[in-house]
């Protein structure tokens, strides 16, 4: 077995399981820690966006492996959702 294929089950693997955690509410430190201490922000709305967030790059992963010639496509992709979750933490995980 490829040792780039190994890297990237066990990268998608860990993203997805703590992604899982975070939803679930056991990993907490995956949230920084002036959010998750602040008032100013829902720890529920916290979770479910940081959480979705691991999943979601987690699935992009494989495919940067399987179709390589548009690993650099995939990286957008991830970069912009990385941004959307960002602006959602922002506005929809604020409270009002």
């Amino acid at each position: 077995m490829d040792i780039q294929l190994v890297v990237m089950i066990v990268a998608t693997l860990l993203l997805v399981a703590l992604g899982v955690a975070t939803l679930m509410g056991k990993a907490d430190w995956a949230i920084k820690q002036y959010r998750r201490n602040s008032e100013r922000y829902n720890l529920l709305r916290l979770r479910i966006i940081t959480g979705a967030m691991l999943i979601i790059v987690a699935i992009f992963i494989p495919f940067i492996l399987f179709y390589g010639e548009h690993e650099r496509t995939f990286a957008y992709i991830i970069i912009g959702l990385v941004v959307v979750f960002a602006i959602l933490q922002e506005t929809w995980a604020r409270r009002r």
